[in-house]
């Protein structure tokens, strides 16, 4: 039988203002003994969870300047089309490297980027090296529950590696949670905007990235110019890809074949998909559009 208690968002178990910023330091002082045995378990996870993100958050920007990630970037430039006036959503923002490509591809003509995170600090750090005329707004929000923004509101959506890895969305876990995570994006997108989004293959090997990073790692002008990680970064950054992988390998994380997530996506009601393989060859980049009419 479902409890009351495993149908809502993280949020409202803990009894605290819906995108409120939020640690897991905060979620571990709200268990209480008198809660729910389940209701403790699930705080516990997402603790857990934010833990590994708020940790991760800390270095992974030194991925960016590599050569594997920039093959990435270019391949999420090359899908958006942000337009002049529009507003965009960053979900999942990170350093808010996202954020930076809309800009640079609306040549700073685009009226608005929300850019929005569970750890917002990066992308705090990435703002004050920019102008402050330029049109990003951060917001904390966790793409576990229903996003707070109106119906047909954003032109585009950018979400780089973030959506597949959504643990509990209201109580609903892996593959289900993913599906509420795009039913969001759908309906927050308006008719006739796109989605670029990108996921982990199944079963990733990000053994290849460390290798295919090692020279980055190891070039004395990349670490003289550049935030390029060094060798024993390199190796840090691997074991939490190493965590990554082994969390979809579980089904904690949804990593599926392009063909599995398309079925998902036309049920919800996207449409025209354009897919590319990159990241050393171990992340699917996919745009897809919301139709400008209703299919029914």
């Amino acid at each position: 039988m479902t409890t009351k208690s495993e149908k809502v968002g993280l949020y409202a178990l803990i009894d605290k203002a819906k995108n409120g910023d939020l640690t897991s330091q905060d979620i571990l002082e709200a268990i209480k003994p008198e809660m729910p045995k389940e209701v403790q378990e699930r705080l516990l996870i997402w603790a857990k969870e934010f833990k590994f993100w708020e940790e991760y958050a800390k270095i992974y920007h030194h991925m960016e300047d590599t050569g594997f990630y920039e093959e990435l970037a270019r391949t999420i430039f090359e899908f958006i089309e942000p337009k002049e006036g529009g507003v965009w959503l960053d979900a999942g923002c990170g350093p808010a490297k996202m954020s930076k490509l809309i800009l640079e591809k609306s040549r700073g003509k685009i009226k608005k980027i929300i850019a929005v995170d569970i750890v917002l600090e990066p992308a705090r750090k990435t703002l004050k090296e920019l102008s402050d005329a330029v049109p990003i707004e951060l917001q904390y929000v966790n793409l576990g529950e229903k996003l707070p923004f109106p119906d047909n509101f954003f032109d585009g959506i950018v979400a780089n590696l973030c959506l597949t890895y959504v643990i509990d969305f209201e109580g609903k876990r892996g593959k289900e949670a993913f599906i509420e995570v795009m039913k969001e994006m759908f309906r927050i997108l308006k008719p006739g905007g796109c989605i670029v989004w990108s996921t982990p293959k199944r079963n990733p090997i990000f053994l290849m990235n460390f290798l295919a990073g090692l020279p980055d790692m190891l070039s004395p002008i990349k670490q003289i110019k550049h935030r390029t990680f060094g060798l024993w970064m390199g190796i840090r950054i691997l074991r939490y890809g190493l965590g990554i992988a082994s969390k979809g390998k579980k089904g904690i994380y949804t990593f599926l074949e392009p063909t599995e997530y398309e079925e998902i996506l036309t049920k919800i009601g996207f449409r025209n998909f354009e897919w590319r393989r990159t990241f050393a060859g171990q992340v699917w980049v996919n745009k897809a559009f919301k139709p400008t009419l209703s299919i029914p």
